[in-house]
């Protein structure tokens, strides 16, 4: 049986509906979008089309989407660059595009800086060497360096 092109095109009318439907809960990587698309069981033919079609709209921008998030994610959880990094790689950012939306974020101290300020809020009544040593744990495991780390934890008075 032979693609019918009347049947291609109501393919991909659907995958760019399913799409903009998609895109209107929260903004996707191009990536993200076509998994999603295809786990919809929509034809590659149709994903690659509608895609196509929201790229050609501006509708969808990696480079708009990598820096959106690296701003949410350093202000609202204050994950450090390399966290923020892992996140975008995972949802098939390419490594220029990551590297320029890190650039747009705030410096990697003061993102450090204020996410121990946060974690002492939680943790405020921990004090000494060993809670020096969970506070650089838990930065560490934000993403943070150790040189970013390090500044932060000599930048907050400590009650040792």
């Amino acid at each position: 049986m032979k693609d019918n092109p009347e049947t291609k095109e109501v393919g991909s009318l659907k995958a760019v509906q399913a799409a903009l439907k998609l895109l209107s809960a929260r903004q996707r990587s191009v990536r993200e979008l076509e998994e999603k698309l295809l786990g919809k069981g929509f034809c590659e033919e149709a994903v690659n089309g509608a895609v196509e079609h929201l790229l050609q709209a501006g509708l969808l921008d990696d480079e708009r989407f990598a820096k959106g998030l690296a701003e949410s994610r350093t202000r609202h959880k204050a994950w450090g660059p390399a966290r923020i990094a892992r996140d975008l790689a995972s949802r098939g950012i390419d490594e220029s595009i990551i590297k320029s939306a890190l650039a747009g974020c705030a410096p990697e101290e003061d993102s450090a800086l204020v996410a121990y300020r946060r974690w002492l809020k939680r943790n405020g009544r921990e004090q000494g060497p060993r809670a020096r040593e969970k506070a650089f744990r838990h930065l560490r495991a934000r993403g943070f360096s150790i040189a970013a780390i390090m500044k932060a934890l000599g930048g907050v008075p400590s009650d040792e």
